[in-house]
């Protein structure tokens, strides 16, 4: 095992350890946009039909109370969509990081 082997594994190790870490924080950010959604549609009918309408389709409908949360603040970066943006970042870097300790991983023969 070379030295450049350890070290892309102790850089991968970890972040695949987060991975958990990923699928927590997505279920959290997913039921935080339901509550979200049934804010925006207002107490009610329609507000249960907004906030069962995010749970059962969690990207449409997070684009669609990104979108509502825009328009009704009238702010691109609103309470919603810094939690939205701040999960994004964290999952593109944990992504970055396990792609970073593969390359640097590899082997001479895989390259």
């Amino acid at each position: 095992m070379t030295l450049r082997q350890i070290i892309g594994g102790i850089i991968l190790l970890p972040s695949m350890f987060a991975i958990p870490l990923v699928w927590l924080s997505g279920a959290i950010l997913h039921f935080y946009t339901a509550l979200i959604a049934y804010g925006l549609a207002g107490p009610g009918w329609w507000g249960y039909v907004a906030a069962g309408g995010v749970l059962m389709l969690p990207v449409i409908g997070q684009i669609a109370v990104f979108i509502g949360a825009w328009s009704v603040t009238g702010n691109f970066l609103n309470g919603y969509s810094e939690w939205l943006f701040l999960w994004l970042i964290f999952v593109a870097l944990l992504f970055g990081l396990m792609a970073l300790g593969a390359w640097i991983g590899k082997t001479e023969k895989e390259s």
